[in-house]
């Protein structure tokens, strides 16, 4: 297998950084931290000059019809900005939908949310990446009844990501043991969100309380898994992205900062903290690459999403914290950006499990 973009995956990488570096510099992330942690203005830029959520999505829906290798690289881009967007939970939702949904829900919700006028959310608590389809009542905290016939679900979920701007959630729901995954809207009745503290404030998390709230199924069997693979191998591109601003801060700060009359990078312990860095990204480049290139195999997806998961979110934090050493005292200052860089380091390690569970996870799949 050829382990290198094309020419114009390049250019679309190279297209997207400037956009981000005129749209959302760093200064600019900070304001909309500091707002909630969402610009609508930038996310109509995002949706409408560059058709971020529906890259991988067939034109049928409205969708740009590429592959996941090109939303791998535009989530990359976006983590090496630490770009503040929702086009995480958009585009798992609109996965879930793919894999999961009828041809009438597809039909009836694809086409917004491709065109980002409406924006999904996703339930990232660990309990939902247990191994199998179907979980115990206890993993899940909330209930699906079924009794007046169409399924009402009762309960708490948490962490939702950026669920304040969302308009539509997937929640996994159990109904006499067995869990699937609802389609629940933001404006349902008995649906109350409670925003929570949040180590990164680039992104937003919350609970969500459900009292009776009407929810749509997602009856497809097998692929809630699918769902949250996919949703595995871009959260690494998105750690790939930010561990490579980390090195490149890195580097440019050695280059400049100078002791005892000379750049500390001529220091052989700061040229070998960030030649670890380098390795490490890498390699993690390459395994982030394979697990987007092979992805539409579901038996590779289910190997390679949670491995790459587990390496890019160690990768990301080795980085983040190799850099705030090299960057000394200033980087520990809430001014400085690599304090952000790590804050979304740590929450990312967290996000659907932490290292130590997905790889579990690949042992459970590969039979060990």
């Amino acid at each position: 297998m050829d382990f290198r973009y094309t020419d114009d995956q390049d250019q679309f990488r190279t297209a997207l950084r400037d956009f981000l570096q005129q749209a959302c510099p760093p200064a600019r992330v900070r304001e909309i931290a500091a707002a909630g942690g969402h610009d609508p203005n930038l996310w109509r830029r995002m949706c409408g000059e560059l058709e971020l959520p529906g890259l991988h999505v067939s034109d049928r829906y409205g969708g740009s019809g590429a592959t996941l290798s090109e939303t791998a690289i535009a989530f990359e881009e976006l983590g090496r900005a630490l770009t503040p967007a929702p086009l995480l939970g958009t585009v798992a939702v609109i996965e879930a939908l793919l894999r999961m949904g009828s041809a009438e829900q597809r039909n009836r919700l694809l086409p917004a949310l491709v065109r980002g006028t409406r924006i999904g959310a996703i339930a990232a608590c660990p309990d939902i990446t247990r191994p199998a389809d179907t979980r115990s009542a206890d993993a899940v905290s909330l209930t699906a009844d079924f009794a007046s016939g169409a399924p009402v679900l009762t309960g708490e979920c948490s962490p939702v990501l950026h669920d304040t701007a969302a308009d539509l959630f997937v929640l996994p729901a159990v109904t006499d043991g067995a869990a699937a995954a609802y389609l629940v809207a933001a404006d349902a009745p008995g649906l109350a969100r409670e925003p929570l503290p949040s180590f990164d404030p680039t992104r937003p998390v919350s609970k969500l309380t459900l009292a009776g709230t009407p929810a749509e199924p997602l009856t497809a069997p097998g692929g809630w898994n699918r769902t949250l693979d996919v949703t595995r191998v871009l959260i690494a591109a998105e750690a790939l992205g930010g561990a490579t601003a980390c090195l490149q801060k890195s580097v440019e700060y050695a280059c400049q900062r100078t002791q005892f009359g000379r750049p500390i990078g001529s220091f052989q312990a700061v040229k070998h903290a960030c030649a670890e860095m380098m390795v490490e990204i890498e390699a993690t480049r390459v395994a982030v690459m394979f697990a987007a290139l092979t992805a539409g195999d579901p038996g590779q997806l289910a190997l390679t999403a949670p491995l790459v998961k587990a390496q890019a979110a160690d990768t990301f934090t080795l980085c983040a914290e190799t850099a705030l050493q090299v960057h000394g005292g200033i980087a520990f200052t809430w001014e400085h950006d690599i304090h952000l860089y790590y804050r979304r380091a740590k929450t990312t390690e967290a996000l659907f499990g932490g290292s130590t569970h997905h790889r579990a996870l690949l042992a459970d799949r590969v039979g060990l």
